[in-house]
């Protein structure tokens, strides 16, 4: 086995299982440590339909964000909705219910969005206290991944590509009709995949105990 075929036949599935087993050990080890000190914000949402309604608000509005820093959310907004596009419409491409090229304006909107962020937290002087190295990491590993599989995605990818990742799907994947890039892109999306539970930007998970452990404490 040649160092492409592990990269594309194995590695894919190694990065997948680290980062799933990185978050429910983040999410198991957060929820073991002693009680945070409570810090209640009132009004609290009652019951699970008003926690979900408030916390789903969040997640596609950034309403906190918007209210106390508009540039700061427009490209945090931007930027995760570009991610969510990105991961929504490739398993639509994958379902043949869409084109690659959205996904593409995904992956450049996401780019875009990166290094505007970059920019501003360089810029704006209280962003830049703020920032310390592993934010301008997380950004810029944002950006190679999604420029990197924007660059593996043109031309427009072939039949046989897709059916790469309906192989890999099913345990069994053509390895052949990958080229440099394409491994390329596997390879770095599968490090960021095994990078993200261990980084700041496990907030996925790190939000459900912001808000039903700390803020929304009753007792």
């Amino acid at each position: 086995m040649t160092g492409s075929e592990f990269i594309a036949g194995i590695f894919p599935y190694i990065a997948v299982a680290l980062c799933l087993l990185g978050t429910v050990w983040r999410f198991v080890r957060w929820l073991s440590l002693p009680p945070h000190v409570k810090w209640t914000l009132y009004p609290v949402p009652e019951g699970i339909a008003g926690q979900l309604k408030y916390m789903l608000k969040e997640m596609f509005t950034f309403e906190t964000l918007y209210k106390f820093n508009r540039r700061l959310w427009f490209g945090s907004f931007s930027m995760h909705m570009a991610m969510a596009g990105t991961v929504l419409f490739f398993i639509l491409y994958l379902a043949g219910w869409s084109t690659i090229f959205v996904v593409q304006l995904c992956l450049l909107a996401l780019v875009i969005a990166a290094i505007y962020i970059i920019g501003l937290r360089i810029y704006d002087k209280n962003l830049r206290l703020l920032s310390n190295f592993e934010e301008f990491f997380n950004l810029l590993f944002v950006a190679g991944v999604a420029a990197l599989g924007f660059a593996a995605s043109v031309p427009h990818v072939s039949v046989s590509l897709r059916l790469y990742f309906l192989g890999l799907i099913e345990f069994h994947p053509n390895t052949s009709v990958l080229s440099t890039v394409h491994i390329l892109a596997v390879f770095l999306g599968g490090l960021f995949l095994m990078y993200l539970p261990f980084s700041k930007m496990i907030h996925y998970v790190s939000k459900y105990f912001t808000y039903h452990h700390i803020n929304w404490q009753k007792k």
